[in-house]
């Protein structure tokens, strides 16, 4: 019954503001609110006064006195306050601070000094952490206490604070501030105002707020937000507004729990449902968002995102639906979840690891790399299970050296080698992110240790591949240098999150691990990849010809047998391997296609896949 009254209050009271607005006379009462006749303005205010007492009469209701929201009462913030998901040590600080104001307002009631309220803060942290949810209560919780009169909040960023011309900037950061008094000025990545330069007149905003700060304290509160380390850097940069920000809020990022609870959440209020199968790949997909998570993490963005997506795959398939019931309509299925995330590539089944394995064993040759790698996994699966019995187990290391010339299949290991950690658990994601010198050492001061933690950021979880890295060991004025002491700090400070993998001639990376003192400590693997002999070679070439459906006649594997042999005999020191004969497979395609290509249009199907020795010799020449 009562929400059936306020809508109709609503509607009509909505109908009568409409009419007024737009100068048109209303059903029931003519007015004209552009009378230059106060007289006239005056006896229409009465009326419309009176017909709106008439409304409230007819439906039974009382007619408020004052039409504004009744102001929260500090229990009912601090219940709200408690509702949020997470934040734990947010909510303590949050009852500290409010500890703090009632005390010094009891006793400046009382006649006491009291210590001055400051209520300037900063609030650190990743996005989606709920700092814009938590500033706006904190205004309904200074309002409740009468420590500030409205308590709304005024959310900028440094666009609405900074102008492009001299004076601007003055007027529009006053202007805001203005705006802001009795209630809370919150800046999003306020760091950005002091990004600029010497020139910028961002300085010039960064003043005027300090300034205002501290002649607007009783009426002010400043909430200073953005990523931890820059919010940091930027309260040091000015004594002055480090001086008036005293209080930090650290927003520390959502755990898997936490964001499938906002999920839940998130769900319910949308109106969806999902059964348990579906909720637990979902608690195993936050959880894994979780473990990989960088300084960049979205926290709850991420959890709307997710949702987001998960509603267009229910769509999709919905649409492909003839008749589509109200169930239907809320429901979201495992299906919508494998087609929408990465589901299946996060979740380890027990013969994932067994598919790797399979595809490790595929590769020509390389027995010895294969043992290693299969001596290794024993180790770490015998170690999960002494953990698992509660035994002690030794930490390991899973940085490795692959020595070995080129061609000889590092890469391709290295990637295998990270999806079997991955399907161990060792690592979340497994990938490999391939780099040499260039990728890492830049010519200038300080900028090859920003290029270096770049690339490593982009491995975090999995494997950072180095090729040729004795590259970097250069002379002792070399930026290689840096590069080096970069990624020696990351592989010890992210040993759980990240694998690194120096590759190169052998030779050369016995003097590499030689160049530094702590790469020796850090590398506990060395696999040697030794150079492919005749056979394999030759069996190369088949797997590159049967992938493209080519055969070769008789001669010419006979040809290719006998060439590889006598390559292998020459020893040649930087001989390409599996480089060597992809090359040479695609040379001999192309003296295939320049053979037949004469008599194309008579070319019989067959002919198409069949590899000569003609085609065979006209390549050889070409190398």
């Amino acid at each position: 019954m009562g929400c059936r009254l306020m809508d109709n209050k609503n509607r009509f009271l909505s109908s009568v503001y409409y009419d007024l607005y737009h100068k048109k006379p209303s059903r029931r009462l003519e007015v004209n609110v552009q009378s230059k006749d106060n007289r006239s303005s005056e006896n229409s205010l009465e009326e419309l006064n009176s017909l709106i007492d008439e409304f409230y009469k007819k439906e039974g209701i009382n007619r408020p006195e004052n039409e504004e929201t009744a102001p929260f009462k500090p229990e009912e913030v601090r219940a709200e306050i408690e509702k949020l998901v997470g934040l734990s040590n947010i909510k303590e600080d949050i009852e500290a601070l409010m500890d703090f104001v009632k005390i010094q307002r009891l006793r400046q009631e009382h006649g006491l000094s009291g210590s001055n309220i400051s209520l300037h803060t900063a609030f650190l942290g990743n996005p989606g952490t709920g700092k814009t949810t938590v500033a706006r209560l904190v205004g309904e919780y200074f309002k409740a206490l009468g420590v500030l009169k409205k308590g709304h909040i005024v959310e900028v960023s440094r666009a609405d604070l900074v102008a492009e011309y001299v004076g601007g900037t003055a007027m529009k950061t006053n202007k805001v501030i203005d705006k802001a008094l009795d209630g809370i000025l919150f800046i999003d990545e306020a760091y950005s105002l002091a990004e600029g330069g010497d020139n910028d007149f961002g300085k010039e905003a960064v003043n005027i707020l300090v300034d205002r700060m501290e002649k607007e304290r009783n009426r002010l509160a400043v909430f200073l937000a953005g990523y931890t380390d820059k919010m940091e850097a930027f309260l040091r940069s000015n004594p002055g507004l480090s001086s008036r920000v005293s209080r930090k809020f650290y927003f520390k990022d959502y755990t898997g729990s936490e964001l499938l609870q906002m999920f839940e959440m998130l769900l319910e209020k949308n109106q969806y449902t999902m059964d348990e199968e579906c909720l637990k790949k979902m608690e195993q997909y936050f959880n894994y968002l979780y473990d990989i998570r960088d300084e960049h993490f979205g926290n709850g963005r991420v959890v709307r995102n997710t949702l987001e997506k998960l509603i267009k795959a229910q769509s999709d398939r919905l649409a492909e639906e003839e008749n589509v019931t109200y169930d239907m309509l809320k429901t979201i299925t495992v299906e919508d979840i494998e087609n929408s995330i990465p589901i299946k590539d996060i979740i380890v089944t027990p013969n994932k690891l067994d598919s790797v394995m399979k595809e490790l064993d595929e590769f020509i040759g390389l027995n010895n790399i294969k043992e290693h790698i299969k001596s290794l996994v024993n180790l770490i699966r015998t170690n999960q299970k002494r953990e698992e019995m509660g035994l002690p187990v030794k930490q390991l290391s899973y940085h490795a050296i692959f020595c070995g010339s080129p061609g000889t299949g590092k890469t391709s290991i290295a990637r295998i080698l990270g999806r079997i950690y991955q399907s161990l658990g060792i690592l979340k994601k497994g990938h490999v992110i391939e780099v040499d010198r260039s990728g890492l050492v830049a010519g200038y001061v300080g900028q090859t240790e920003e290029k270096t933690s770049k690339i490593l950021d982009q491995a975090m979880d999995g494997i950072l591949f180095i090729d040729e890295a004795y590259a970097l060991a250069g002379g002792s004025n070399d930026f290689g240098r840096n590069a080096i002491d970069t990624i020696l700090k990351r592989m010890d400070d992210c040993r759980d999150r990240l694998v690194v993998i120096a590759a190169g001639y052998t030779d050369r990376m016995k003097t590499f691990l030689n160049s530094n003192p702590g790469l020796k400590d850090r590398f506990s693997w060395v696999f040697e990849f030794e150079d492919y002999d005749g056979n394999e070679l030759f069996e190369i070439f088949l797997n590159f010809a049967k992938k493209q459906q080519y055969i070769l006649n008789e001669e010419a594997a006979k040809q290719l047998k006998d060439h590889f042999e006598a390559v292998v005999k020459l020893k040649l020191e930087h001989f390409g391997n599996g480089r060597y004969v992809r090359n040479l497979f695609e040379k001999t395609v192309m003296q295939q296609s320049n053979r037949i290509g004469e008599n194309i249009d008579f070319v019989k199907k067959e002919d198409l896949s069949i590899i000569t020795a003609e085609d065979v010799a006209n390549a050889l020449m070409l190398l």
